[in-house]
């Protein structure tokens, strides 16, 4: 198992049940880096798929460097378990990561919950700024932390077509 830890504090742990054991109280730990599961209401098809989603992803032998919805809608989301409650202090989102396909998320709306059945809106379903290319990274710091143990990210509005790759950070409680 390895903890690595980068200039900013930011943690990353290959296997989320060791978490408790390693993080230090009031670390900022990168949930999808981690290993945290990701799913999605859709996939283009596998090699588009949600465990590709992570930033800077670009590992790919085949298929995209990103997820990439399966449906161009307002019905698609991608979400991070964080397996119990988190205080979720922020996230990344970045675009598909290819100068061939210009594919990113432009808006989005953000739901959690701490059953996986009812939802809530953040911040009262604000839309939020997305990128403007496929490799930028737009970081969002939450002024107001939320406890959830999921996170769901619902493009509203893209380019090209829905395809992101992004990041949830959160503290232990």
């Amino acid at each position: 198992m390895g903890v690595t830890q980068s200039r900013d504090k930011q943690v990353t742990i290959e296997n989320p049940k060791y978490q408790a054991a390693l993080i230090p109280k009031g670390q900022k730990i990168a949930a999808v880096a981690s290993g945290f599961p990701v799913t999605a209401s859709s996939e283009w098809e596998a090699n588009h798929s949600a465990q590709r989603a992570r930033l800077n992803y670009s590992n790919a032998r085949e298929g995209s460097t990103c997820w990439c919805a399966g449906h161009n809608d307002l019905n698609q989301w991608i979400q991070v378990c964080l397996i119990i409650p988190r205080l979720v202090t922020g996230l990344a989102i970045q675009g598909r990561g290819s100068q061939s396909d210009l594919q990113w998320v432009l808006k989005y709306k953000l739901m959690y919950s701490n059953d996986g059945i009812n939802w809530q809106d953040h911040e009262n379903g604000k839309e939020h700024d997305g990128t403007n290319s496929p490799d930028s990274i737009n970081n969002k710091h939450f002024k107001e932390p939320f406890i959830a143990t999921t996170v769901r990210i619902v493009p509203t509005e893209w380019h090209g077509h829905i395809s992101m790759r992004f990041e949830v950070y959160f503290n232990d409680l």
